[in-house]
């Protein structure tokens, strides 16, 4: 039997983008509190203070149009990484981006590997392509497949898509990997999402968006979840400027709000937010890893990024952690409609130092609290 499956071209499903604790309290039959949201992957930091800072001259600039091509995010883009204006093109966000590049490359099939990043399928289905499955496996703690099994998977399709690392697993495939792919595979597309990638100590020598450009290899970036900014929306997709040509193209103009436009070149000048907010990641990350670790009914799972996948093994249903964790005030992303995770899988954000440490008491209140239960 085939290790993927394809799924049929103009397949319906129901779209819930990330978590929603409004509609579990509802679900739950919870009354709402306070929260404190673990679901949502941003820098612990916040805003970096310099946007604070600059905000009344942000305002200032709101009644005047905006960049076409948000100039002031290939700035960052050219200024921060070294990436030239031919290689780049800004978006409102990594969303956008990946929507419009399988509409763009006009893809007819492609591979996604799961879990991952529910927008690959949703944005490829979109644009009229079918949809293989390869699935990454739980007992191998959701390790990168073979070249066999990659290769064998990749046959009938045009494109790869991969998270580095990856959204739920926090996986990091070694970027030497994707380039040797892509090397032995020229004929296809490999779609790279590296939205997390700057939460990783020494991220530029391990990213790919400071490589020379191999043609076939995109890698989309978002500046929303490590400079904590989702409200406004700014990424970009690198590669070989001829692919680069074909998406800009098609795109629309005006897709970058004029904030945005100018809080981009600002972020050039945050070494020292970036490297505070690096080394606090690693060493929360680390502890609460550990911390979950000895939990019984608790297994957390390695992860590179600034989030943790876990997996509830006290009972069989999700909803008695998630019902517990919701009337003590916290939340957390529950991954059950990832491809891959119905055995109650979840995953939580890493926070501030006494913010996790709330998280990891309930959790394990609620393990030992389950656990009696089912004593008596």
């Amino acid at each position: 039997m085939s290790t993927y499956h394809i799924m049929i071209k103009k397949k319906k499903y129901g779209y819930q983008h990330g978590g929603n604790p409004m509609l579990d309290l509802e679900r739950l039959k919870i009354k709402k509190s306070r929260l404190l949201d673990f679901s949502v992957n941003l820098n612990s930091f916040g805003v970096p203070p310099i946007i604070r800072e600059k905000w009344q001259e942000l305002f200032d600039s709101i009644e005047d149009y905006p960049t076409v091509e948000g100039d002031g995010i290939i700035y960052y883009y050219r200024e921060k990484i070294g990436v030239p204006p031919d290689n780049f093109l800004a978006g409102n966000g990594s969303t956008e981006l990946i929507y419009l590049a399988p509409r763009a490359l006009k893809l007819k099939s492609v591979l996604i590997i799961t879990p991952s990043y529910h927008d690959y399928e949703r944005a490829s289905i979109s644009a009229g392509a079918s949809v293989a499955m390869l699935p990454l496996s739980a007992a191998d703690s959701f390790s990168f497949p073979s070249l066999n099994r990659l290769a064998s998977a990749l046959k009938n399709a045009d494109a790869l898509w991969l998270g580095r690392p990856n959204n739920p697993t926090g996986t990091l495939v070694e970027k030497d990997v994707v380039m040797e792919l892509a090397s032995r595979f020229s004929d296809k597309w490999f779609i790279i999402d590296e939205a997390f990638i700057q939460f990783i100590e020494g991220w530029e020598k391990k990213s790919l968006i400071t490589e020379k450009r191999i043609p076939n290899i995109l890698v989309i970036h978002s500046l929303t979840k490590f400079y904590a900014i989702a409200g406004l929306r700014m990424g970009g997709i690198i590669g070989d400027s001829d692919a680069i040509s074909r998406m800009t193209d098609i795109k629309e103009p005006w897709t970058i709000n004029g904030i945005a436009d100018k809080v981009a070149p600002l972020l050039v000048h945050c070494d020292d937010y970036e490297l505070r907010s690096r080394l606090t990641l690693k060493i929360e990350r680390d502890r609460v890893y550990r911390k979950l670790e000895s939990i019984d009914g608790i297994t957390p799972f390695s992860s590179t990024a600034n989030f943790i996948l876990c997996r509830w093994t006290c009972t069989d249903n999700l909803d008695d952690l998630l019902r517990y964790l919701l009337s003590n005030g916290v939340y957390v992303r529950d991954c059950r409609n990832y491809p891959g995770l119905k055995g109650n899988y979840f995953r939580i954000c890493i926070r501030k130092h006494e913010e996790n440490n709330e998280l990891v008491s309930i959790i394990k209140n609620c393990s030992l609290r389950t656990s009696q239960e089912s004593q008596d």
